[in-house]
């Protein structure tokens, strides 16, 4: 139960050194050591150029008909040999005597295939595209840095914050904790 009370004075009482601090700042112009403002930075993107997958490699087939062509060849039609061929001569008689026939031959036309038909694989390669992308670099952050200690422009943030506010002993992270504008945690992008 202790811990809640001392958060809560120690909130308290950076609430209550705020108001003060601030009508003081107000009324006389505060610039010293001890005055400090409320800085905000807005978050930073950047754009970064990333190559994206388009269309993955992929196999298509193509397809090439048969090659078909017309040839001539010479065929045996009759094979040649001795035949026995009789006949009658000149006065009536029978004659015979072996006759030799040579073969015969022919030309034939005929379709013969050259080429069958063929499936040829062709492996189409990946398609990239280069695309630009936003990204957050740095988040908004916000804190309370010294008026005068840093020279012109906006001080860095998470500068010192000495025991302000009445609260001796406390250290910048408390106080922070207590004003609301801690660093933050390794989560929140402080």
């Amino acid at each position: 139960m202790t811990a809640p009370v001392t958060r809560l004075t120690i909130l308290l009482a950076a609430l209550t050194g705020a108001v003060a601090f601030a009508s003081s700042a107000e009324a006389g112009g505060c610039y010293g050591a001890a005055c400090y403002r409320h800085v905000t930075t807005p978050p930073v993107y950047d754009t970064v150029q990333e190559n994206v997958l388009v269309r993955p490699p992929r196999t298509i087939y193509r397809t090439t008909p048969p090659v078909y062509d017309t040839v001539s060849e010479r065929v045996l039609v009759a094979p040649g040999g001795r035949v026995w061929q009789t006949r009658r001569g000149p006065y009536g008689e029978l004659i015979g005597c072996w006759v030799t026939t040579p073969p015969q031959f022919a030309v034939r036309q005929r379709r013969v295939l050259v080429q069958p038909g063929q499936t040829i694989p062709e492996t189409l390669p990946p398609e990239y595209a280069s695309v630009s992308r936003r990204v957050l670099v740095q988040p908004a952050r916000a804190g309370w840095v010294p008026v005068g200690g840093y020279g012109p422009g906006p001080a860095p943030l998470g500068g010192p914050v000495p025991a302000a506010f009445g609260m001796m002993g406390a250290s910048s992270a408390n106080i922070g904790v207590g004003l609301g504008f801690s660093r933050g945690s390794l989560y929140d992008g402080y």
